[in-house]
């Protein structure tokens, strides 16, 4: 199972020095777990502003996977299957 940060660009509170809507657009980031076959999963309750707080989550859940341990699936949230993979092709009847 790989982990990683991803994020997505929403609009966030408009800053007090931002001159126009455009500049209130932010990354919102959260942790994101893919397995072999290409089924997605979306860390539960998780998700921020700060970078390196989810660069610092993301550490302590590939530690806990280095040492042998297994992604607890019920913390997580099935999302998209990456396109073209095999969970894909299942999913769509391909």
């Amino acid at each position: 199972m790989e982990v990683a940060v991803i994020f997505d660009l929403v609009r966030g509170e408009l800053p007090l020095e931002a001159a126009h809507p455009d500049e209130a657009i932010r990354e919102y980031y959260y942790i994101s777990a893919e397995d072999d076959l290409g089924y997605r999963y979306n860390l539960n309750n998780f998700g921020t502003y700060d970078k390196d707080r989810a660069d610092r989550k993301l550490s302590q859940i590939q530690a806990h996977l280095d040492n042998g341990g297994d992604l607890n699936l019920d913390h997580w949230n099935e999302t998209e299957p990456r396109y073209g993979s095999e969970a894909y092709c299942a999913i769509n009847g391909f």
